[in-house]
């Protein structure tokens, strides 16, 4: 072989063994994701935790943390500590603020609402909008007023406003209604409902009396 291949060799298996370390932190990452999740699913909870923690430490995607902290809020809940078993759930909605359940996971008596409680508190608009939705109005009322507390962007804050003066106007709170629905309208002047939300016999004759419309 002459010299230049030599050289050429060695700077291949140069940057090759470059590119393994590179990735190796992520691939034991990985590797401790699987184990800790394998061993969770055999009852090994300890065992897990210590996987789990492991490969958090060695580094995940977004995605493969969030799976790594909901993993170990499962472990803190079946165990009765439902403070850390919380404080897990906020952590994997921050990697993946669209995480959801699985609908056994979901199911769960413990870890259940807490996980719903911790996802609401993450997204109190999207929580709101839900609550609406499902006729839960108090709920809804609450979470959108974070929502708008927290800080929300012009078009989410129009939103916020007009499912607020909704529940105001079905709990008979007109004048609360109208306020709410100005709110809207003095950033949105352009905002419209669609045609089902101005055909309600509550609130689509306020919204239109406040637009000019007969």
């Amino acid at each position: 072989m002459t010299r230049g291949a030599i050289a050429a060799a060695l700077v291949t298996a140069l940057a090759g063994c470059a590119q393994l370390q590179s990735v190796s932190p992520l691939s034991k990452g990985r590797s401790a994701l699987s184990e800790g999740i394998r061993q969770y699913n055999d009852g090994q909870h300890v065992a897990a935790a210590k996987s789990l923690q492991s490969a958090l430490e060695l580094g995940l995607s977004d995605r493969q943390s969030a799976e790594a902290h909901k993993h170990l809020a499962f472990i803190h809940c079946s165990t009765g500590r439902t403070g850390p078993c919380r404080e897990e759930f906020r952590k994997a909605l921050s990697a993946d603020p669209g995480l959801t359940l699985a609908p056994a996971e979901a199911g769960h008596p413990v870890w259940g609402p807490i996980f719903n409680a911790a996802k609401s508190e993450a997204n109190p608009l999207g929580a709101g909008l839900k609550q609406f939705d499902d006729g839960d109005y108090d709920a809804s009322a609450k979470s959108l007023q974070s929502a708008l507390e927290r800080g929300l962007p012009p078009k989410d804050q129009v939103n916020a406003y007009k499912h607020l003066a909704f529940i105001q106007c079905a709990n008979n709170r007109i004048g609360a209604c109208r306020d709410d629905f100005r709110k809207a309208l003095t950033m949105d002047p352009t905002l419209e409902l669609t045609a089902a939300e101005a055909g309600h016999p509550v609130w689509g004759p306020v919204f239109r009396s406040l637009k000019g419309k007969k």
